[in-house]
């Protein structure tokens, strides 16, 4: 704050108005916390708004890492294709930066279910790992435990293991039949439970859905047809993780 204005000026000294003046000068302007300079066109010294004159105390920044467990079910329509479509154990990471009522981050997720191939050998291994771009809401808190809108997007990648089977159809020798994998797009979302258990620790619960689209062959009398199909998944997941920074 400047220093008032003296009644009666014209009864003082010149060296009291000359130290007067220097003090003025000198001394620095008292702002609020985190004031700037002062507003465009305010005059000089005069505090900055404080963060909640301004609109409110912002939000701090943290970043957290998770370990997320659960189970997916891919579409009923790859029960056609011969896959396994029960519930299959699936595992991931979780890496996420948020601010207020919003987080970013990448989602890791990996599962695995089997694919027949009838009497010509034991079902391969179908691996469905999938990298994504994360987005998270917050909807609402109640009792400490806050509603998450979640929105997923990236790329997923179907692996086979064997990726290779051999047919042995008879007197004509054997055929070799590469399984390669398969790369897609694929996006979804969801909800998720969360709250804190610990000051740096949270756990959660949620489930979503997602979509993608593979390529297909199957049998339409004595042709093989080729094309290109949509499907999904189904997860429930449980999420464990830990806030390495908050500032």
């Amino acid at each position: 704050m400047m220093p008032g204005r003296p009644n009666g000026i014209g009864a003082l000294s010149l060296p009291l108005l000359v130290l007067w003046a220097a003090l003025a000068l000198a001394a620095p302007a008292r702002v609020t916390a985190g004031a700037g300079d002062g507003p465009p066109g305010a005059p000089v010294g005069a505090a900055m708004p404080t963060e909640r004159e301004a609109g409110g105390a912002l939000e701090p920044v943290s970043i957290s890492v998770g370990l997320i467990a659960g189970t997916t079910q891919f579409d009923a329509g790859l029960a056609d294709y011969q896959w396994d479509t029960t519930p299959q154990a699936g595992w991931g990471v979780l890496a996420l930066v948020g601010r207020g009522r919003l987080a970013f981050g990448l989602r890791a997720w990996r599962a695995s279910t089997t694919q027949s191939i009838g009497d010509l050998g034991e079902a391969p291994a179908v691996h469905a790992t999938s990298w994504e771009m994360v987005g998270e809401g917050r909807l609402a808190e109640v009792m400490g435990i806050r509603v998450l809108a979640i929105a997923s997007a990236g790329r997923l990648h179907l692996g086979y293991e064997p990726d290779r089977i051999t047919i042995q159809p008879g007197a004509s020798g054997p055929i070799v039949v590469d399984l390669g994998p398969e790369g897609t797009w694929i996006a979804g979302g969801g909800l998720m439970l969360r709250r804190a258990v610990l000051p740096a620790w949270r756990v959660g619960l949620g489930a979503d859905v997602r979509a993608f689209s593979i390529d297909t062959a199957h049998r339409a009398g004595d042709e093989i047809v080729f094309g290109r199909a949509r499907f999904g998944d189904w997860s429930a997941r449980v999420e464990l993780a830990w806030q390495v920074w908050q500032r």
